[in-house]
């Protein structure tokens, strides 16, 4: 029974960190040595797993809890568990440990009272016939063990958008754009944080132009760049993408006027006027996209997949359009959309038909995006 607890607890509490939180305590560990250190994900299960296993061999040595209530030895190691990696996803802004000031105190004395009645008990507790993986001592234990489980996983941060940033940002650090762009993709969940760093990640690998609204978007071109507080990077340093869009400065700028103002230097680089041209595209600004477009690409098949798509909307849109775009297979995909936009009178369904099908375009995203 002390073997398979043993085995829970280890194999738990290993895969806890290293698949689920590993990313969340690199952030939690960036901030709060100032980016001196950082959060191995290999070492670092391995080591807190050694650390919480010796507490709890600790906690066995002084409470001598056999039988039924053996598992509630390993109560204090769980907890330290939950409270490491319920980590707030503000905590660049401002670290505090919150309720948990009072929480501990009171859940260390309810765990005394637990254990003093446990051991009090314990001499009287029956014997029982059966033994090994199918006696009822084991499966209390398994019990107990797997609802402390529940409780860790239900006290620490389960954000799904705060795990997807976080894994994202990590990959950042190392240069694996590709890795970025799969947190939480088969996800219609996300904010401006993670909007901005998937536009970076494809715009990296040249792929903004063709993919962006593939993802969920959220916000208007604002989105584009750090501001600290609504839209941020974590890990990554801000620097980074100014350096790659053109140049760094001192002086903080609206994303859409400091994009605007190295394409009007001559500072920016490709990566530079395609996130410009897509800062039009998520304010849908579609005559100066169209404007701008013309100056750096030729306007043939070889155009990024939502640059034509969003010529292709100009043209149907405009009376007298500066420019008249026109492709057989996309033309024919636009009047589908449209077709099937009027097909349905209620908007939810209408939406969801359109997203099914088309949510993975510009046109999309201009009629629905948020």
């Amino acid at each position: 029974m002390k073997i398979v607890c043993a085995i829970l607890f280890i194999v738990f509490t290993f895969c806890y960190l290293y698949y689920y939180q590993a990313d969340i305590l690199a952030v939690g560990q960036h901030v709060l040595s100032n980016g001196q250190t950082h959060y191995g994900r290999t070492i670092g299960a391995i080591l807190i797993t050694i650390v919480l296993f010796l507490l709890q061999l600790g906690i066995y040595a002084l409470t001598r809890l056999e039988k039924r209530s053996h598992a509630v030895t390993y109560f204090p190691s769980l907890l330290i568990l939950a409270v490491i990696t319920d980590i707030s996803p503000d905590i660049d802004l401002h670290f505090s440990f919150g309720a948990w000031l009072w929480v501990i105190p009171l859940l260390l004395i309810f765990y005394v009272f637990i254990v003093w009645g446990s051991r009090l008990l314990q001499p009287y507790e029956p014997e029982t016939k059966s033994v090994g993986l199918f006696s009822k001592v084991m499966w209390i234990n398994v019990l107990t063990m797997s609802i402390m489980f529940v409780m860790v996983a239900l006290i620490s941060n389960h954000n799904d958008v705060f795990h997807y940033r976080m894994r994202a940002e990590n990959c950042l650090v190392e240069k694996d754009y590709a890795g970025a762009l799969k947190a939480g993709e088969n996800s219609l969940a996300t904010d401006s944080s993670l909007t901005m760093i998937r536009a970076y990640a494809l715009a990296k690998e040249g792929k903004i132009g063709d993919k962006l609204f593939q993802y969920p978007v959220v916000g208007s071109s604002k989105v584009l760049l750090p501001d600290g507080l609504t839209t941020k990077l974590m890990i990554y340093p801000e620097s980074d993408v100014y350096k790659d869009l053109g140049i760094w400065l001192k002086q903080k700028m609206p994303p859409l006027g400091y994009l605007q103002y190295i394409e009007r230097h001559h500072f920016a680089t490709k990566m530079g006027i395609d996130y410009l041209l897509t800062a039009y595209l998520l304010d849908r600004n579609l005559d100066t996209f169209v404007h701008t477009v013309r100056k750096y690409y030729k306007l043939g098949s070889s155009l990024p997949t939502h640059y034509r798509e969003a010529l292709i909307l100009y043209t149907h849109l405009r009376s007298n359009p500066v420019v008249v775009y026109h492709s057989n297979v996309m033309d024919a995909d636009y009047q589908d959309y449209q077709q099937l936009y009027h097909s349905e009178s209620n908007e939810a369904i209408r939406m969801t038909k359109l997203r099914d099908t088309y949510g993975n375009t510009y046109w999309y995203y201009y009629q629905f995006g948020k």
